[in-house]
């Protein structure tokens, strides 16, 4: 792709171009450049062999991978659309017959008829850029995109011998008109089974109950279902994607297509299916309607899994060993909540919460809760959010008080997997460090520092082979800032140091609870950029 004519290096001498003109001279050399690889590999304009945007078509020579095969030929249609390059070309490869009355010519025994399976879209164009570089439009650098459409039927050829287990089978489907998504929990013996959705707030309907049919009518016995009622039929493993009624029979079987048909002939419009891929197991949501001929139609509802192992992939490969872990979390002011609120995401089974302080105005800007909590606790405050999050996450339980003596730190030392130290307060940070130097338990001190010049995260006991860190070089002190009712300088560290600080803390409070092997003793980091003071 070419470069973008904003921003000239000797800005001097170039015309000045306005951000409109500069993408449109972007776009065009994008096109230009397209075209310039089309024509070289013997493409011809055509734009009735696409149904929208500028066609070409051309025949692609490829060998199948993974065996001594002679090459094979294809024609495929390219058709560049309106918003190239920030939208990617279509390509289509051509049936023979199609193929030889768009070119006149006649091809022999290699042409190579592409399949109808996985990797082709809706409208049947090639998926070339499932895995794509989400950095930059690999479709428009000069050459990629016929590399990647030769790539592409050499694997079809084959038979996708190392294909990937793509989920996302309502690709191959015109979307519902329903704006709502369908959350499913799990479905292990619900094989023709019809639950009922539940309406919830945002739009999201919620499977929860099984269903019955409905009297369709007080002058009538006949029972029907409901447009919320929807059909969970089990199809197994696929063999490839679902775009019709018959492809639907065809993946559950004939005893459960004909279950289907009856259910159909009694108002059930939704259907749940569950299959797997590759041994995956994943579910489809359908919309079943009547076309004008008579035929069933399918089209995709959105619909999405809901439970606790969902949630859990997002949390990290450690999150279920944290399941069994328990952490306490001693200062729960900015720091501390949002340390509290990513160790509660990242899987911790038990979180504990430790101090005696309550949420004040000026604490919202850089805390994890917000105007709501203006003098509650501060440790309920932050509880009452984390279960209100992650209602399935792990338990939260809470201590108003302090850390301040010997016998207090080791309580909380000996009572927990790791304690995280976020008071920024020297008596707690110094007494919970000495009492797990002396063996009480693992601990992870962390403090914002000079205002947010820099950040110190210490642990204690030291790995192996490691020296406590250098103390650090800091700056002058800058002039102190009072707030009424303070008797110390209120810090000015900004809410972007705080959670880059509890970030910080919260990698090495998982390193050390999921045993990590580490050289470190803890971290410091340099904020503060020259010239950058109120960053």
């Amino acid at each position: 792709m070419s470069a973008p004519h904003a921003g000239p290096l000797n800005e001097e001498h170039q015309p000045q171009v306005t951000p409109e003109e500069s993408l449109r001279l972007t776009r065009a050399d994008a096109r230009d450049a397209l075209v310039d690889v089309l024509a070289r590999a013997g493409f011809h304009r055509d734009d009735d062999v696409v149904d929208t945007g500028e066609g070409w078509y051309g025949v692609l020579t490829f060998r199948p991978i993974g065996a001594d095969r002679p090459e094979l030929r294809t024609l495929v249609t390219v058709a560049i659309l309106e918003g190239f390059p920030f939208t990617p070309p279509k390509v289509t490869p051509a049936l023979r017959v199609w193929g030889e009355e768009v070119s006149g010519h006649t091809f022999g025994a290699d042409y190579y008829d592409a399949g109808r399976g996985w990797h082709r879209d809706s409208d049947l164009a090639m998926c070339l850029f499932d895995d794509a570089d989400r950095t930059r439009l690999r479709w428009a650098t000069t050459g990629t995109l016929l590399e990647q459409a030769r790539a592409w039927l050499a694997q079809d050829a084959a038979g996708w011998p190392d294909d990937a287990p793509a989920l996302d089978l309502h690709r191959y489907l015109p979307a519902s008109g329903e704006r709502r998504v369908l959350l499913y929990g799990p479905l292990e013996g619900l094989d023709l089974v019809v639950l009922r959705a539940q309406a919830k707030r945002n739009d999201v309907l919620h499977l929860q109950h099984r269903a019955s049919q409905q009297r369709s009518g007080s002058r009538t016995r006949r029972h029907r279902w409901t447009s919320t009622d929807v059909m969970v039929v089990h199809a197994g493993e696929l063999t490839g994607p679902v775009r019709t009624w018959d492809d639907l029979c065809s993946a559950v079987g004939v005893d459960r297509a004909e279950h289907l048909s009856r259910a159909r002939r009694v108002g059930l419009t939704r259907i749940l299916m569950t299959y797997t891929r590759r041994g995956v197991s994943a579910a489809l949501g359908l919309e079943v309607s009547e076309g004008p001929d008579g035929n069933l139609l399918l089209k995709a509802l959105r619909t999405a899994p809901d439970d606790l192992a969902t949630r859990r992939i997002r949390a990290g490969t450690g999150a279920d060993r944290l399941s069994g872990k328990r952490v306490t979390v001693v200062g729960v002011g900015a720091i501390g909540s949002v340390a509290a609120d990513l160790l509660h995401r990242s899987g911790v089974g038990h979180l504990h919460l430790i101090d005696a302080d309550i949420v004040l105005p000026g604490n919202t800007t850089r805390h994890l809760i917000g105007e709501q909590a203006i003098g509650q606790r501060k440790v309920h405050a932050v509880a009452t959010a984390l279960r209100a999050a992650r209602p399935h996450g792990g338990a939260v339980t809470v201590e108003d008080g302090e850390v301040a003596t010997a016998s207090a730190a080791l309580r909380v030392l000996t009572t927990a997997d790791l304690v995280l130290d976020a008071t920024a307060d020297s008596t707690a940070t110094a007494v919970l460090t000495l009492a797990s130097k002396a063996g009480a338990g693992h601990l992870v001190s962390v403090a914002v520092l000079a205002d947010g010049y820099a950040i110190r995260v210490d642990r204690h006991p030291l790995p192996a082979g490691t020296e406590v860190l250098p103390a650090p070089d800091l700056p002058p002190l800058a002039p102190a800032v009072y707030e009424a009712g303070c008797g110390s300088p209120v810090s000015t560290t900004p809410p972007a140091a705080v959670w880059e600080a509890a970030a910080m803390a919260t990698r090495h409070g998982l390193a050390v609870l999921l045993n990590a092997t580490t050289t470190s003793a803890g971290e410091q980091r340099q904020l503060h950029l020259a010239g950058a003071a109120d960053a």
